[in-house]
C-alpha cells in the first residue's frame, strides 16, 4: 500500500494502527527540531512547553490533512507558528507581549541557523564517540538522569571533586573537538 493511499483511506480500521505509526515515527524524528523552534521563539519556557503540547495535539488532529509528499518538519512547523501567533494573542493583556515582526523575525532567524544547529549537532555525537570511556559514562550518567554530580560521583565511586574535574575535562574535550571538526569542514 503507498503511503498515499494510507493517509487517504484513514476511515479504514485496518489503517488506523499505521496511521498511528506514520505519525508517531514522523513526529519522533522532528520532535527536537521542532521543539528548538518553539523555544526559540516563545520567551517562557512553562509556555514555550506548553504550546509544544498543544501544537503535538494539533498536529494529530490534522494529520489526515497531511501531504507526506512534503517535509514534516515544515509543516509541522506552520502548524506551531499557527499555535504561536494564537498564543501571542491570548497573552496580548499581559505586559510583554511580542510583536508580530518580532515573531516573524525569529522564525526567519531560526530558520536560517536551524542548519547550523544540525552540524554542530553532528559534530558533537561523533566528539562523544572519541571520549574514553571513562568520560562518556561519566556524561551519559550526568545528562541521562536526573542524578546530581554527587550522586554520579558515588555511583562511580569518585569523589564529587574529582567527578567536577572530570566532568570539566570531558567539556572541553568535547568543545575543542567540535571546534576542530568545524573548522577543518569550513563550517563555521
Amino acid at each position: 500500500m503507498s503511503a498515499v493511499s494510507t493517509y487517504t483511506n484513514m476511515s479504514s480500521p485496518s489503517n488506523s494502527s499505521d496511521r498511528t505509526a506514520q505519525f508517531v515515527a514522523l513526529l519522533a524524528a522532528s520532535e527536537r527540531r521542532l521543539a528548538g523552534f518553539v523555544l526559540a521563539i516563545v520567551p517562557n519556557f512553562a509556555d514555550a512547553d506548553e504550546l509544544l503540547q498543544e501544537t503535538k495535539i494539533r498536529l494529530w488532529e490534522q494529520f489526515e490533512d497531511y501531504d507526506p509528499s512534503k517535509s514534516f518538519d515544515a509543516w509541522a512547523k506552520s502548524i506551531a507558528y499557527f499555535q504561536v501567533l494564537t498564543y501571542r494573542k491570548k497573552k496580548g493583556r499581559e505586559k510583554v507581549v511580542f510583536s508580530t515582526e518580532l515573531i516573524n523575525s525569529l522564525e526567519a532567524s531560526y530558520a536560517n541557523h536551524e542548519k547550523e544547529m544540525e552540524v554542530r549537532f553532528e559534530a558533537l555525537q561523533e566528539c562523544l564517540k572519541l571520549l574514553s570511556e571513562k568520560y562518556q559514562t561519566l556524561l551519559g550518567k550526568l545528562y541521562s538522569s536526573s542524578m546530581s554530580v554527587a550522586q554520579v560521583a558515588k555511583s562511580l565511586e569518585m569523589s564529587a571533586e574529582g567527578t567536577r574535574k572530570a566532568l570539566y575535562r570531558s567539556r572541553k574535550a568535547l568543545h575543542s573537538c567540535i571546534h576542530r571538526r568545524l573548522q577543518s569542514e569550513d563550517r563555521i
